[in-house]
Parts: C-alpha cells; sequence; structure tokens
C-alpha cells in the first residue's frame, strides 16, 4: 500500500513540474511581435517556406530508396541550411522570436 502511494505522489510531483516547465518555457520567449509584423513576415517568406517543404520532402524521398546518393543528399541538405538562413534572417528583420513563428 504504501508502494502504490509513493509511486502516485511521484507521479504527481512530476506532472506538477511538467506544467511548470512548459509555462515557464512560454514565458521565456518573450512577448510575441506585432501582428502586422508578423503577417509581413509571413508574405516575405511564403514562398521560402513552400521551397523548403518541397526541399525536405526531396530529402525525404532520397532517405527512403535502398542506395542513397550522398553528393543528392548533400546538395539537398545544404540547400536547406540556404533557406533556413534565409527565413531566419527575415525573422531577424522583423523581430520576430523563433517561438513566435507558426
Amino acid at each position: 500500500m504504501k508502494r502504490k502511494m509513493t509511486v502516485v505522489i511521484a507521479m504527481a510531483v512530476g506532472m506538477l513540474s511538467a506544467g511548470v516547465l512548459s509555462v515557464s518555457a512560454a514565458e521565456s520567449c518573450g512577448k510575441c511581435s506585432d501582428k502586422q509584423d508578423v503577417q509581413q513576415f509571413k508574405q516575405e517568406t511564403a514562398e521560402l517556406t513552400r521551397a523548403l517543404n518541397a526541399k525536405d520532402i526531396e530529402l525525404r524521398e532520397q532517405y527512403s530508396y535502398d542506395h542513397i546518393n550522398i553528393n543528392q543528399v548533400n546538395t539537398i541538405e545544404t540547400e536547406l541550411k540556404v533557406l533556413k538562413d534565409n527565413i531566419n534572417a527575415a525573422a531577424q528583420k522583423y523581430g520576430i522570436h523563433a517561438c513566435c513563428r507558426s
């Protein structure tokens, strides 16, 4: 009986601490940017985001083959990095934190 109670108490404490951590992580992000800035960011990066998603699908396709073409994978990963860098540069331009992007 004591063992069951200890397990229940430990689980309750674990759930409480997970909730507190998620709230503190959300607060550490800071206030999200102005809605107009977010809208401009989304408009500016829409094409980059589409290209990023297409390259991600292309990379997944390369990994699904039995024989992977390493040169092609490296090229796609380089292109993905460039696209992500461009999106991050636009986010910095508008002052948008990573946790505020969706």
